[in-house]
């Protein structure tokens, strides 16, 4: 479908500047539209995280309007941003890439928003090795406000995509590495190769969230992901926040749930986890 797109050649963040251009009328808010650039100054990522990247990488966000046409989002759902990561793992190129790969080494996701891939680290005497996520993308999904009648309404929602094309950035907290896409390529693609792609997959999510208010479409869709998905019956520990040090919960993951919460059997009780940074138990 037409897409309104906008292409900058810097700016702070696409997702914050497509929330203000929609809830300021800037923009009509009943349309989708695309903010891409080339450089963000202040990319943001989930719980507060900045999004750090570099030259030619994907800085894009989506704009769609919640109502009930076909690309219209029917309701915002705890599975959205699942389901954009499901879908940007089954990216054309990515498949491309994991079918040379070993299979505890395909790109894929990792709850909540992570696209990436686990990679064996030794240490200098081999006395023991870790598994690090490396990771390639980033989603972050936004609701979209306006006021209307003198009450603020939630008109959308913005998925913003953060994707490592060619510079893979240096990764501080220790929660993971990173790696890009052109690391596995020989011949070499650019972020504006992405967009289509891209925008075409969100809008395919956008589609599969709302079929799964059918009980058994969301079933099948989560018996799927949870296939798929990197960190199923892996032993894992949850962090809250930005506090890397001290482990909120640790458990096997034994998937998702109906509203995209993780499901950790701790003790052989399921617990389920809302919110957090997951990452692989080293003990």
């Amino acid at each position: 479908m037409p897409i309104i797109h906008t292409h900058f050649d810097c700016i702070d963040s696409t997702n914050t500047a497509l929330i203000n251009a929609v809830s300021l009328d800037n923009l009509p808010y009943n349309l989708p539209h695309l903010y891409t650039a080339d450089h963000q100054t202040a990319g943001r990522g989930q719980h507060g995280r900045t999004w750090v990247s570099g030259a030619d990488n994907v800085f894009l966000s989506l704009y769609v309007p919640i109502g009930d046409s076909e690309f219209h989002l029917h309701q915002l759902s705890g599975l959205l941003s699942l389901i954009v990561g499901f879908k940007l793992a089954n990216l054309p190129i990515i498949q491309t890439i994991n079918q040379s790969r070993e299979p505890f080494k395909k790109i894929g996701i990792k709850w909540a928003n992570d696209i990436g891939f686990f990679e064996f680290i030794k240490s200098m005497d081999n006395s023991f090795n870790k598994q690090i996520f490396k990771k390639i993308a980033g989603i972050l999904i936004e609701p979209v406000f306006k006021k209307m009648t003198d009450k603020k309404k939630m008109i959308g929602v913005v998925i913003g995509v953060g994707m490592n094309i060619n510079h893979a950035p240096k990764i501080e907290d220790g929660l993971y590495q990173s790696a890009c896409i052109n690391n596995f390529l020989e011949n070499k693609l650019t972020a504006k190769d992405f967009y289509v792609p891209i925008t075409n997959h969100l809008l395919t999510a956008v589609q599969i969230c709302n079929h799964c208010t059918d009980k058994q479409y969301r079933t099948n869709f989560i018996n799927e992901f949870n296939a798929n998905h990197l960190l199923t019956d892996k032993m894992i520990d949850i962090f809250i926040q930005n506090n890397m040090t001290d482990i909120h919960a640790s458990g096997e993951c034994v998937g998702i749930g109906d509203n995209g919460e993780l499901l950790l059997k701790i003790d052989d009780i399921i617990t389920p986890m809302l919110a957090g940074m997951a990452k692989l138990s080293m003990n």
